[in-house]
């Protein structure tokens, strides 16, 4: 009777023990999926006279794939940090009025950050 308890706390334990690791695997993290692709950090500046512009600025930032714009945020400040999926990317930077507008293309494919500085004078 004792070893028919023993046998069954055991396998209660054993039953415990086997749920806990079936969590534990369902709940680890899964890398290759597409959200999990690691971000890029890029600092967008605009300069006037070797400084930052400190004047309205607007980027339009797009994602270049396949021949294609594809539109991916505006930020209407003369300075930004960002984070980018890896790729190619393209910044439309204009001064506030349109008087003054310059574009760069910037490569984030095997890069972890970058600074996008435009001069706009």
């Amino acid at each position: 009777m004792v070893i028919k308890k023993v046998c069954h706390q055991l396998a209660i334990a054993s039953l415990v023990f086997l749920s806990a690791m079936a969590a534990q695997v369902q709940s680890a993290p899964i890398y290759g999926v597409a959200g999990d692709i690691p971000k890029s950090k890029v600092l967008l500046m605009a300069t006037l006279n070797n400084g930052p512009a400190m004047q309205p600025v607007t980027w339009t930032v797009y994602r270049l794939e396949n021949g294609k714009e594809i539109y991916d945020r505006s930020i209407n400040r003369h300075s930004a940090n960002i984070e980018l999926e890896p790729g190619f990317y393209r910044a439309d930077v204009t001064l506030d009025g349109g008087s003054v507008s310059r574009s760069r293309i910037f490569d984030l494919s095997n890069v972890s950050s970058s600074n996008v500085i435009v001069a706009m004078d």
